[in-house]
Order: C-alpha cells, then sequence, then structure tokens
C-alpha cells in the first residue's frame, strides 16, 4: 500500500498536480554518477552525469527542468569534494548561498577512514553548508556501495535532511547503463532510465 500511494504522489507531481517547494538555488554535491569529466579509457567522452547519454537525461538536469516548472529562475550548480575517499574538502563550497542542496556522494569510499569517521565527517558538512541560513538538504544513498547505506542514512537523520534511498532502483537491472548497450564499459552506472528514476526519487521525497 505504501508503494502505491508513493506512485500516485509521483504521478501528481510529474502531471502538474502538486508542485515541490520553490527553491532559487540548487547546489549538487556528487561523484561520477552527478558529473564525470570524459575518461576515454572507459569510452567516456562527456562532461555530465556517468552514464547518461546526453546532459538533459542525467538525474542532475531532470531534478532541474523538473524544478523549473515551478522554479523558473532555478540556479544550478554540480560540484564535489576534494577527497571522497576520506569524506574531506569542502571549503570552496562554503558559504553556500544554495537553498536546496543534493549530496550524491559514497562510490569512491574506499575505507580511506573509517565508517563512524565519514558519518561525521558527512555531518560536519552539512552542518557548515547550513550554518548561513535554513536549507533543505537531501541525501542521497550509495548506488553500489552499500556499506554506506545505514552510515549515510543515520547522518542524515542526525541533521534533519532528507535520505532517498537507491536500493530499489539498483536492484531492478533495466536502470543500469548495460541494458541500454550505449557505454559497455560502465554497464553497472545508472543509464537513462536509471537517471530517472533517481531524480523521481529525489523529487517524490520533496513534495512529501
Amino acid at each position: 500500500m505504501k508503494t502505491l500511494v508513493a506512485g500516485a504522489l509521483l504521478a501528481l507531481v510529474l502531471a502538474g498536480c502538486a508542485s515541490a517547494p520553490q527553491y532559487k538555488e540548487m547546489l549538487v554535491i556528487g561523484d561520477a554518477i552527478s558529473l564525470c569529466a570524459p575518461i576515454p579509457a572507459q569510452g567516456w567522452n562527456h562532461n555530465w552525469g556517468m552514464a547518461a547519454t546526453a546532459k538533459e537525461n542525467d538525474y542532475v538536469h531532470r531534478l532541474g527542468a523538473e524544478l523549473r516548472k515551478n522554479s523558473p529562475e532555478l540556479k544550478l550548480t554540480v560540484d564535489s569534494i576534494m577527497y571522497q575517499d576520506t569524506m574531506t574538502g569542502w571549503v570552496h563550497l562554503i558559504p553556500c548561498s544554495a537553498d536546496l542542496i543534493v549530496i550524491q556522494l559514497s562510490e569512491n569510499y574506499q575505507g580511506g577512514v573509517s565508517l563512524e569517521e565519514y558519518q561525521g565527517a558527512y555531518e560536519q558538512m552539512i552542518d557548515e553548508l547550513c550554518e548561513n541560513g535554513r536549507k533543505t538538504v537531501v541525501c542521497v544513498g550509495p548506488w553500489k556501495n552499500i556499506q554506506l547505506e545505514p552510515v549515510i542514512r543515520k547522518a542524515a537523520e542526525n541533521r534533519n535532511a532528507i535520505y532517498v534511498s537507491l536500493r530499489e532502483i539498483y536492484a531492478d537491472p533495466a536502470n543500469h547503463a548495460a541494458a541500454e548497450g550505449k557505454f559497455p564499459k560502465l554497464g553497472d552506472m545508472p543509464g537513462d532510465r536509471g537517471m530517472r528514476k533517481i531524480a523521481e526519487a529525489i523529487l517524490e521525497s520533496l513534495v512529501k
């Protein structure tokens, strides 16, 4: 029943019967799923979310397009932190003027710090991003690096942020790039369908 209700709510949002809140600026802090420079050795020659077939098809720009229906002047910035394995290096993002922050970090964590230290740093980053005013923060869970699922979920809970899990989206092979046959070396990354599902999940979380 919960799934049916959530699906109905999302349908209303996408049909324009329900609207996400208005925002002035969205900052996305992510890894390659949010933005990836060209990596020719992997068959990736673009500069947007890996492995979408076009910029407008990655989750960041799909989400931005939906939000601009209600916030036409929305400014969109996509960035990252300097050291994703140790969850450090966000000084260049401070002070933060965005009133909507989407954090999609996890895939490049390889044990550079303990899970407890990672969570602490994650929470500290949220604190510093929000220190100059009230903001909406969305914490997106891991795509593949599932050891961080409870870590990021708890960090979001501790900082009154929204948590969006990708487990159901990842579990469906149709959401992987391999199902679309566009990037053979990036088959386990989200393809266009997966990117759309991620954008929809974030949008749904904003109207609950």
